[in-house]
């Protein structure tokens, strides 16, 4: 597959999406200055290359009683690569990478159940050329992926795009099922805006069997209550994005929330979790290269107080990031999402 080139609009048609994911056409362009028609057909250009996949990031509750494990992996007898293809198969696996440091694997779990979640690490034991597996329960998570934002936008269009949305920063996520069990109709609108939530409540009613006045109706109270957040993924690569990282940080006991929420405003950074392990908070993050990395570190990390120590890993490849298979040469590929409860 050829990598699409791109130019100043395509690159500003990426920034309002990962803005607005959902945002009509005529909207973006609006704002933009450009034509809507214009912008559809780049969208699909772009998505038809597998460089932007529009989905939908579901809330935890809606899938998982349990919090994500972060996982890091020793290896014996095998390349990192080798091992890290035989993980691709094993359930629940939310993220995978090769990372630089002393373990050279990296792994979300986020299973349906705790109990799931200890099955899910115990096959892990059972991979071949594994030899030995840290798991780190995540005990609160602020999530980022979704706000992380490449800046290709001014701060007025930025600002007239989070008008359209009404979006609110993202709070600490939690598993805590929704309040009263969802419809039938709900569930479908919630399955089919994880796959694609830019699809019409029309495309929708087609697809669940719903009346078309019923999927407008359930689109929007699903979109209201923050079940499904529409969210914009791309191959960060082929924007200029060449070094995703992660960081591990012990922070002076109960610095803990105020580290998070000082990372958390930073543009670099797509998640902050506070983790059981003596490296409290962990981080990860995208920049342009490892320069970029560096002024990073040194600059806007060192100006948070309450940060002891750094542990500092690149993710040398990253075959999938939520749920999202990819890869640098065909671009994004399968989806597995999780299943609903």
């Amino acid at each position: 597959m050829t990598r699409p080139l791109l130019d100043e609009l395509d690159r500003r048609l990426i920034g309002a999406l990962h803005v607005a994911p959902r945002a009509a056409w005529d909207d973006i362009g609006g704002i933009l200055a450009a034509d809507a028609s214009t912008l559809k057909r780049r969208y699909d250009r772009l998505h038809q290359a597998r460089m932007v996949r529009a989905i939908g990031h579901a809330y935890w509750g809606m899938h998982s009683t349990a919090m994500p494990v972060h996982v890091f992996l020793d290896i014996t007898g095998e390349t990192p690569l080798t091992v890290l293809h035989r993980l691709r198969d094993l359930p629940h696996l939310q993220l995978l990478a090769q990372i630089s440091g002393d373990d050279p694997l990296y792994a979300v779990i986020h299973a349906p159940s705790e109990a799931a979640t200890s099955e899910a690490i115990d096959r892990l034991y059972s991979v071949p050329g594994v030899r030995r597996v840290n798991a780190l329960p995540a005990l609160s998570t602020l999530r980022r992926g979704m706000t992380w934002d490449p800046q290709f936008l001014t701060d007025a269009e930025r600002a007239d795009l989070l008008k359209l949305t009404g979006a609110r920063r993202e709070g600490t996520a939690t598993a805590t099922p929704p309040a009263k069990p969802l419809t039938e109709a709900e569930r479908a609108v919630v399955a089919q805006l994880i796959q694609d939530s830019r699809a019409s409540a029309a495309s929708i009613a087609r697809a669940s069997g719903l009346a078309t006045s019923t999927a407008h109706r359930v689109v929007r109270r699903v979109l209201d209550e923050g079940w499904v957040k529409p969210r914009l993924e791309m191959v960060s690569e082929w924007l200029g994005f060449q070094t995703p990282f992660l960081l591990r940080l012990r922070v002076a006991p109960g610095g803990t929330p105020d580290v998070m929420r000082r990372i958390d405003q930073l543009p670099q950074t797509r998640l902050a979790a506070h983790v059981a392990s003596d490296m409290s908070v962990l981080v990860m993050g995208l920049v342009t290269d490892r320069a970029a990395l560096a002024l990073f570190i040194d600059q806007e990390l060192a100006e948070i107080p309450g940060i002891l120590a750094v542990s500092v890993d690149i993710m040398l490849a990253e075959p999938r990031r939520y749920w999202l298979d990819r890869d640098l040469t065909s671009g994004l590929g399968a989806f597995h999402a999780p299943t609903l409860l």
